[in-house]
């Protein structure tokens, strides 16, 4: 049960979410908040750890990576292609957080705020690290497209004595912040393998600081 601070907090942090003016960092404490209060929503448990211990996750997020690895590594040696699934879909977040605002006696909040909330995850994601055992073997970046924003695992693979690059869709959300110029005729995602991506908020619209070449 949530002692009288803990609610001041999650009110604070429901006000800014309410009026959209939170940004990346606003949620990442909320969740912190509520992380020892959230047990019974087990896909906004399962991302708060992993925003909080990053590569040295357990359970789900560990599982879900050790399985991309795993497919990742069998590719051309079977013959049936196993698809890499999203860690969550936006449904199972945006049900989550709700249910999470509902136990707390909070109300719902609408479609586009969880579409912040997503984005702003999927900020918080970049860095981690894809280990095997104690090596580094891939890590999570940030990838845009005009239609998309996603977050994305990247990889490699050896392939008849050549090491190709594996990029694969972790998270997605629809993307409504900025005008990305697509770089070619399938709208390929420019992956963002370096740069530390940001979300900030101007003007109760989250804005997210992509390098100039990317938007128009």
């Amino acid at each position: 049960m949530m002692d009288k601070k803990e609610k001041q907090l999650v009110d604070y942090y429901y006000g800014k979410f309410s009026e959209r003016s939170f940004d990346e960092k606003d949620l990442y404490g909320f969740l912190m908040v509520v992380r020892e209060h959230s047990r019974d929503q087990q896909v906004i448990r399962d991302l708060t750890d992993f925003i909080v211990h990053r590569e040295n996750s357990t359970g789900y997020a560990k599982a879900y990576l050790d399985e991309c690895k795993e497919i990742i590594n069998n590719l051309g040696k079977t013959k049936v292609r196993r698809k890499i699934e999203h860690l969550f879909s936006f449904k199972d977040i945006r049900n989550g957080f709700n249910r999470l605002f509902q136990e707390l006696g909070l109300e719902r909040l609408p479609v586009e705020i969880m579409n912040d909330f997503l984005i702003c995850i999927i900020s918080l994601l970049q860095g981690i690290k894809i280990l095997s055992g104690n090596k580094k073997v891939g890590h999570l970046s940030f990838a845009a497209s005009s239609k998309e924003l996603f977050l994305m695992g990247n990889m490699t693979i050896k392939n008849q004595g050549r090491t190709m690059p594996i990029t694969f869709p972790v998270l997605s959300v629809k993307n409504i912040y900025e005008e990305i110029n697509p770089q070619d005729s399938q709208d390929t995602p420019y992956l963002f393998d370096h740069e530390m991506m940001e979300v900030i908020n101007v003007n109760r619209q989250l804005a997210i600081t992509f390098p100039e070449m990317a938007t128009k």
